[in-house]
């Protein structure tokens, strides 16, 4: 596979868990912003925490706790065999060892985020970064979106363990109704640490709106649990759905002006229908 590197940050939330189908009085809060923006004043992340135990194939929801306004949603994942990952990402454990033999620290005034133990390609289609990976579980799903450049991202130690494998796509820009997609699939390898992943979003001081989790059922049987933030309270909206499947955790999240919520959704039935 062609491809250019590039490097991933993880970020982290808290540990404490809620159960789904809850609301939240909106407030202010005075957190600086943790993550990367998607649109407007909407954040969305992928990060991992360790966190207790949750149910397969059902996450738990929380808002974020000390006066940030956001949210996590953590699911238990599977730990797959490195010798299950069968694409070019076999060029991974080598590269990251390398990575860390050649590593400088940074001084402690740079503002340069460098990480020898993260590694990842950039593809032009999500088959291809699927076949990179080269994972048997892993799928290809529905992305509103034909044009989004998609990464396969590694991390890993220096001896070369790789612990977890990210896939994320983007949309640079909305389309012509004001939409815009970001997708993230999560995995963990044996070397992994941790049993869960949390993903979610932190709007730090700004009060994003309404902030509410539900869920529905495919035509399969499959649970798509999703979070409406900002409907119908803001200008920009979004609505974010997580899928575990076979161990991993696949997310799609939209955001949208106000009036665009049923786009929205009929866009997360159609990811949902796609496993």
């Amino acid at each position: 596979m062609n491809g250019n590197d590039i490097i991933s940050g993880i970020g982290e939330l808290p540990e404490e868990l809620l159960e789904t189908k809850a609301k939240r009085p909106r407030k202010r809060a005075m957190t600086p912003v943790k993550w990367i923006a998607v649109a407007a004043a909407l954040l969305i992340v992928c990060g991992s925490v360790t966190a207790g135990a949750v149910a397969a194939s059902r996450g738990k929801f929380d808002f974020l706790k000390n006066g940030s306004n956001g949210y996590s949603a953590v699911f238990e994942l599977n730990k797959y065999k490195w010798s299950e990952f069968n694409g070019g990402i076999t060029e991974a454990p080598e590269i990251i060892r390398q990575q860390y033999a050649a590593y400088t620290p940074q001084p402690a005034w740079s503002s340069l985020l460098v990480s020898p133990g993260s590694f990842g390609r950039r593809f032009n289609t999500q088959r291809e970064a699927v076949d990179y990976v080269g994972l048997k579980a892993l799928k290809t799903t529905y992305f509103p979106y034909k044009n989004a450049d998609w990464s396969a991202n590694v991390i890993g130690d220096g001896e070369g363990r790789i612990s977890e494998v990210e896939l994320f796509a983007q949309t640079i820009l909305s389309d012509e109704n004001g939409m815009g997609a970001a997708a993230f699939v999560t995995i963990l390898t044996e070397h992994s640490e941790k049993n869960t992943v949390s993903n979610g979003g932190d709007w730090g001081d700004y009060d994003p709106g309404s902030m509410d989790f539900e869920e529905f059922t495919t035509s399969s049987g499959r649970l798509c649990q999703y979070a409406k933030v900002g409907v119908p309270d803001k200008a920009y909206q979004c609505v974010t759905g997580y899928i575990e499947d076979s161990g991993i955790i696949y997310s799609l999240h939209l955001n949208f002006p106000a009036g665009g919520l049923d786009r929205a959704m009929e866009e997360l039935h159609l990811w949902a229908e796609s496993f």
